[in-house]
């Protein structure tokens, strides 16, 4: 069994959606059914979403080190969240991720943890 990092991107325009109270409630809905599911798999080993507007950025410059509020300001694309979960290989952590409703408005991206 292998360990994956599902990382969940919008852009910038996505991140705020016009949706009506409603409809957000619904969205929302939607993710903790999609998680839920995951948990009842029994393979998910973690989940959260990132806070919005928060985050810094780390950058060597010779022996200086810049940090700069991030990356948010410096990207069309942010990060939404994260999912960790245990799958076989890539096309069983697809299949979990097949049905994720930020599908609807981002890109899903899967990376396996390598440990070393």
């Amino acid at each position: 069994m292998q360990t994956y990092l599902v990382l969940l991107h919008e852009s910038t325009e996505a991140t705020r959606p016009d949706l009506s109270p409603e409809e957000m409630q619904a969205l929302i809905a939607r993710y903790k059914a999609w998680g839920q599911r995951l948990h009842a798999s029994g393979r998910l080993l973690g989940s959260n979403k990132l806070e919005d507007g928060t985050g810094r950025v780390l950058r060597a410059e010779g022996d200086q080190l810049r940090i700069t509020d991030g990356p948010f300001t410096e990207t069309k694309e942010v990060l939404g969240g994260y999912y960790l979960f245990q799958a076989e290989n890539f096309e069983e952590a697809a299949e979990f991720c097949k049905d994720s409703p930020h599908l609807d408005r981002g890109v899903v991206e899967i990376r396996r943890i390598e440990i070393i």
